[in-house]
């Protein structure tokens, strides 16, 4: 590399940058602007990239080795005390205000942030980081994780790429193109198989970073920009972050090809202000609010996210907060960004015990907190544990009912109870005959009930079909006789028509439709239940309905003409999990209740009804039986008998 080249040690053009890649993001989590304000993480990813690789090659060009236990060391002083002060005050405020039922997953999600692997847990749990459906108040942790874990293995590979190269800076340059491409090849293959681990996952990320890296290498080998293209490049580069800002939003396939255009917009942005013209967005971003700002950025982005989700989560609703209520928890996230940075980043740094000298400190330091966070977290999981999660009230004896009542408490003899209702399954999900693998397009050759009875009923549909599996194996085993052959896929409408789950098209949908369809010509069943949901994102021209009714038309047509088929409605539709919404209100079940016009879509059920009854077939709304004339209960007062037995008989 040039001995003249460097990196900077401070850009004030970047570290504005970090001041417009927070904003996009608070932006966008506030439901204020910028809807595809989530591209400011890809930015920060970038600048990271940047400075940290520009860090590793100077020390390599002017050492011929990188002290990783110092490289490390900094790393945590940077990073740690901040991100586990606000990952203790999150946990502690967590389990303060959010659902009882909810201390474990948000104890577990801690632990992940102290192990610095949150990242991999929301990977691990499909999460959809766009959807915003009840979000982990320490989902924004996921960049962490991916940061924490490039920065631990990333001066590792450079040094070894530097020594097997024999110091030659041509090939080290080579080396990070060559993580460039290969990461984002695979970013583009995993997406489209796995949405939530290309999201999530550092080798599917690593590529933003290690772009960012080779700007670095571009700059210490030398390279300079005329000053016409510096800033002609650096104003096109912050137009594509803008761009993609406002156009793309949470239906926009990320990451993928989509990503690349905030992601050189900012590498164009990082290499052409190096020694970019004042006319340049150099000078814009240098400015004293973007300083300002860009200063706050790490704990801003750390505060932020908690003061918006958890008062929505303790509220019981997925809503947005009102306008005041965002405005206070902005102004709130300001104010403990700067109190973070004044008490917490700037003393930690300059600090003794975080100092250099003794380099295993700091990292012993680190180690020893995030222990004592984890602890911390799993610690909690008992004392939540005790607290009640239904009331000490039996329900009353059962018993039909009309009309329709609920009851104003958790009744002590709710089954299953709220604490076991997270890890209690169906029979057809236990034995794998529910299919819920994305990618899953087999029908598995389950027959469930009496194999030898004389009566054969075929479940098929959605998740939503499988709801009533409950109802129809007991009301089987009470009959008698009666064969059960379960046809049913997570996400999957059995109905022909496309939709998308995270962004990503459900490709299998059409082929197990297919299947379904032979199998039942196969097994002949003498009745047919379907149940779909109609809360999928459905892909195609609009409008939806018709385009249902016509597909729930022909599927109609499509099965046996010898067996009696019915259509269930689509059940009432909650805006955030009952089970999550009455363990925190065993004493007022009403407040978990829902207006029935939001919960049911009276006007799709209609049209579907029409459509089956045209076909020939039976159509059932059950409804009644969930919902008064106002309001869809999350328990009833008792529970009239199921007319499960009018939809196969």
């Amino acid at each position: 590399m040039a001995q003249s080249a460097a990196v900077r040690p401070f850009r004030r053009d970047v570290h504005g940058l970090r001041a417009v890649a927070v904003s996009l993001v608070v932006l966008d989590h506030a439901h204020l602007a910028a809807s595809g304000g989530y591209i400011g993480v890809d930015v920060f990813f970038i600048i990271s990239g940047f400075l940290i690789t520009g860090h590793v090659l100077g020390e390599l060009q002017h050492r011929g080795t990188v002290d990783l236990v110092g490289f490390w060391a900094r790393r945590m002083r940077r990073i740690l005390p901040a991100a586990l002060l606000v990952a203790l005050v999150t946990l502690v405020a967590g389990a303060i205000v959010l659902p009882p039922l909810l201390g474990p997953e948000l104890a577990q999600t801690a632990a992940a942030v102290a192990a610095y692997v949150p990242n991999v847990l929301f990977a691990a749990q499909g999460t959809d980081y766009l959807a915003g459906n009840a979000p982990s108040p320490f989902q924004h942790y996921w960049s962490l994780g991916v940061e924490e874990q490039f920065y631990l293995v990333w001066p590792v590979v450079l040094l070894a790429v530097w020594w097997l190269a024999r110091k030659r800076a041509v090939v080290v340059g080579l080396g990070i193109a060559a993580v460039v491409l290969a990461s984002l090849a695979l970013c583009l293959v995993v997406a489209g198989i796995s949405q939530p681990w290309a999201f999530f996952s550092l080798p599917t990320r690593a590529w933003e970073l290690a772009l960012g890296g080779f700007v670095a290498w571009l700059v210490l080998r030398g390279v300079r920009l005329p000053a016409v293209l510096a800033g002609v490049l650096g104003w096109l580069g912050l137009a594509a972050i803008v761009v993609a800002a406002f156009a793309y939003d949470a239906a926009t396939p990320y990451p993928g090809i989509a990503t690349l255009v905030p992601v050189l917009g900012a590498a164009l942005i990082v290499l052409a202000g190096q020694d970019g013209p004042h006319w340049g967005p150099v000078t814009l971003l240098a400015l004293r609010p973007f300083a300002a700002i860009g200063t706050l950025s790490y704990s801003l982005y750390l505060w932020h996210w908690p003061l918006l989700v958890l008062p929505q989560a303790a509220s019981g609703r997925d809503t947005a907060l009102p306008w005041w209520g965002t405005a206070l928890a902005l102004g709130g996230s300001v104010l403990l960004a700067w109190l973070t940075y004044r008490f917490v980043e700037e003393p930690t740094r300059a600090s003794r015990p975080w100092a250099l000298r003794g380099r295993w400190r700091p990292l012993l330091t680190g180690v020893v907190a995030s222990v004592a966070l984890v602890a911390t977290a799993l610690g909690s999981v008992p004392v939540l544990e005790a607290r009640p999660t239904t009331s000490d009230r039996p329900a009353a004896a059962s018993g039909p009912v009309a009309p329709a009542r609920f009851t104003p408490y958790v009744p002590s003899n709710v089954t299953p109870s709220l604490w076991d209702v997270g890890s209690d399954s169906t029979t057809i999900h236990r034995n794998g005959c529910h299919i819920v693998a994305r990618d899953d397009v087999r029908v598995p050759d389950c027959v469930l009930g009496d194999p030898d009875g004389t009566l054969t009923v075929a479940l098929v549909g959605d998740s939503h079909a499988m709801h009533w599996w409950p109802a129809l194996e007991r009301w089987a085993a009470e009959r008698g006789g009666v064969r059960l052959v379960p046809l049913t896929k997570a996400g999957c409408p059995v109905v022909d028509v496309d939709v998308e789950l995270a962004g990503t098209l459900q490709a299998s949908c059409a082929p197990w439709r297919a299947a379904v369809v032979e199998r039942l010509r196969h097994v002949e069943p003498d009745v047919v239940l379907v149940a779909d949901s109609n809360q999928h994102a459905f892909v195609g021209p609009e409008p939806v309905l018709p385009r249902w009714t016509a597909a729930t038309t022909a599927f109609l047509g499509s099965l046996p003409a010898s067996a009696r088929v019915t259509v269930l409605a689509n059940t009432p539709q909650f805006d955030v999990a009952p089970v999550d919404c009455l363990s925190a209100n065993v004493d007022d079940a009403d407040a978990c209740g829902i207006d029935r016009s939001a919960a049911v879509d009276q006007r799709w059920i209609d049209a579907e009804r029409r459509a089956v009854e045209r076909a020939g077939h039976a159509f059932l709304d059950l409804n009644d039986y969930f919902c008064d004339a106002r309001r869809c209960a999350a328990v009833p007062w008792r529970a009239t008998p199921c007319s499960i037995a009018t939809a196969v008989t």
